[in-house]
């Protein structure tokens, strides 16, 4: 008996080294594989993503003209174990696939894995820009003229058809990435039919690019413009190969390219040149994307990324429980309280069940007024609604602590934050008395009050439309207008979803409505704050904020390059935002992520995307 025992314990050992063997030499065997990939590309295996291989291309790295920077971050994590698929919940369908055109997260997020520009930010050090699609960018001494080399077997996705159907059969080919592509990115970008306003102020001093060889583009301002650096390098191509023509391959009439751009076929099949390629959108179910291993540089572990399409946060965290989704960027405030504020031990935090973070994100909730609105139009109003608004208490009680208080339009923690502002206090009778002042009363004896404007009486009762999917909103936004109604003021909340949302704001057709802006580290008021923008369709400044002193500041901060003055410009910009009030300034959110253990190496990017998938790997 005894010896049966030893026999198969000794067997039971063998068997274990056996599978321990095949693990090691299978995890070798994937290392190899990688390594053999980025070689063929001439691609650094160091484990640093971004800087190209090859002579050309590290040589240039050590041109004091090149403006591009050797990258400090590890993007690609050297011991990552390769395959599985990463299932990341999302809230909503994105509006659609159009890099250019749309410009929402959801949709830059997806940008970022399926396709690149011609350089990136480096997440450590956000000042400086490293090697992307360009290995090299230089510009003259005024920066008005910036020439950029691109790298060469870079080739684009194929949109993802049946290529087994004749009438793709002119998509079988591949097709390299060429400076051609470069100049129609700006082409669109700079045509008035082209509906992409969110760019347009930032292109519209551009004088001319063109194409000086195969691989190589300048671009020519008409100015010196402190954004051209970021503007120029920050832009990406655009296959014009598949703009330029219908589904058949036929080329379609110069003078129709602008026009079909908005709305192109290629729309609901996203191409670029990125470590992923765009596989398929489901809407209401989920967006799948396939790692590129036709990918020119540092292929990421994880084979495959699906977005789940769940509008439910509810829904969303028991999916996460039953190991249906690896990652949720973003738990529900009540979540967080329930399961790991005042999580007992049998919480799937406190068992090891799940990881969690939480992030400083790198973005800010406010209140927008429309002060094209008789209700809106007196900065004494915007004031009043501002210190009626409790944000310390919305920010303990509704938030549970995971936020900042916001009191401008930069992240709390940039240097362009002016440290003299304070927050205005929550205070209903300071409140009261400037509506008071701007001549809103009570005349009707209903407790809501009024004011006759250009002969028409009007009740201070508006609608703020808010969406529908953050409860942590619709929850503050309830005490608010139980605190308005104190003052005299009838708070109506409209919660809908976000593609109404969107369009509603797009299209001026609001009182009040709940937004938020997701940040860069490099600062253009221009879009959002000049009074040249609120007048633009689908323009950024839809509350209608203008102001000459503002004007002439965000006018000095487009050509001013000295950082120091630059700082001082952008602090006394605050001040002014400060005083109108356009917007009432929420809070910068802390966000609570959270995830299977299986996923390993999750770290967070600095700024955004900041749940960038790249260095993770999933460890079966």
């Amino acid at each position: 008996m005894l010896a049966t025992i030893v026999s198969m314990w000794q067997n039971h050992q063998m068997s274990s080294q056996v599978v321990e063997l095949n693990q090691s030499l299978s995890e070798l065997d994937r290392t190899m594989s990688s390594i053999h990939r980025q070689l063929e590309r001439g691609i650094s295996v160091s484990g640093t993503a971004g800087v190209p291989g090859g002579d050309q291309y590290a040589d240039a790295l050590n041109d004091p003209d090149n403006l591009l920077e050797a990258p400090t971050d590890e993007l690609i994590y050297a011991d990552a174990q390769e395959g599985g698929t990463l299932r990341r919940l999302m809230l909503t369908d994105p509006a659609g696939f159009n890099w250019l055109v749309e410009n929402s997260v959801d949709v830059n997020e997806i940008m970022t894995y399926v396709h690149e520009g011609f350089a990136r930010v480096d997440f450590n050090d956000p000042d400086n820009y490293v090697p992307s699609l360009a290995y090299k960018v230089t510009a003259n001494d005024d920066f008005t003229e910036y020439t950029v080399h691109l790298r060469e077997g870079v080739y684009w996705q194929r949109p993802n058809v049946d290529m087994s159907d004749p009438r793709y059969e002119w998509l079988r080919e591949r097709q390299e990435v060429t400076a051609e592509d470069a100049v129609f990115y700006f082409e669109m970008a700079q045509h008035p039919e082209v509906q992409a306003a969110h760019i347009a102020n930032y292109v519209e001093d551009i004088k001319e690019v063109e194409q000086l060889d195969r691989y190589t583009f300048r671009v020519t301002w008409d100015r010196p413009i402190y954004h051209s650096r970021s503007t120029t390098m920050g832009g990406y191509p655009l296959p014009k190969y598949l703009y330029t023509r219908d589904r058949d391959g036929n080329e379609l009439p110069e003078e129709m390219v602008p026009a079909e751009f908005n709305n192109h076929w290629t729309n609901d099949y996203p191409v670029g040149t990125g470590p992923y390629r765009f596989i398929s959108f489901r809407a209401g179910d989920r967006i799948v994307l396939e790692r590129n291993d036709d990918y020119w540089g540092e292929l990421p572990p994880i084979e495959q990324i699906e977005y789940r399409i769940i509008p439910d946060a509810d829904a969303g965290f028991a999916q996460l429980m039953r190991g249906q989704i690896d990652f949720i960027p973003r738990l529900d405030y009540s979540r967080y309280r329930t399961e790991i504020v005042r999580g007992g031990d049998n919480s799937p935090f406190k068992t090891g069940e799940l990881e969690h973070d939480t992030i400083d994100q790198f973005a800010y909730h406010y209140i927008g007024w429309n002060a094209d609105k008789p209700l809106f139009e007196d900065r004494r109003v915007r004031k009043a609604m501002t210190l009626a608004f409790n944000r310390e208490a919305i920010i303990e009680n509704a938030l549970h602590g995971l936020a900042t208080i916001q009191t401008g339009p930069y992240y709390w923690d940039h240097p362009a934050n002016n440290p003299d502002i304070e927050p205005l206090p929550f205070d209903l009778e300071r409140a009261a008395e400037l509506l008071d002042e701007a001549g809103w009363v009570d005349q009707t004896g209903d407790g809501i009050r009024n004011k006759e404007i250009d002969g028409e009486m009007h009740t201070f009762r508006f609608t703020l439309i808010s969406y529908n999917h953050r409860p942590e909103v619709q929850r503050w936004v309830s005490v608010y207008a139980d605190d308005l109604r104190r003052i005299g003021v009838e708070l109506r909340n409209d919660p809908v979803d976000w593609a109404l949302m969107q369009r509603r704001m797009e299209e001026k057709n609001f009182d009040a409505f709940t937004g938020g802006w997701g940040l860069g580290w490099q600062i253009d008021l221009y879009q959002i704050w000049h009074s040249s923008q609120a007048d633009v369709p689908r323009g950024s400044n839809r509350v209608g904020f203008r102001n000459e002193e503002a004007d002439v500041i965000i006018e000095a901060l487009r050509t001013e390059f000295d950082e120091d003055k630059r700082i001082e410009l952008l602090r006394e910009f605050h001040e002014i935002v400060h005083h109108e009030q356009p917007y009432t300034f929420a809070y910068a959110p802390k966000e609570v992520s959270a995830w299977q253990p299986r996923l390993q190496n999750v770290v967070f990017q600095r700024i955004r995307p900041q749940s960038y998938s790249l260095p993770w790997y999933i460890s079966e």
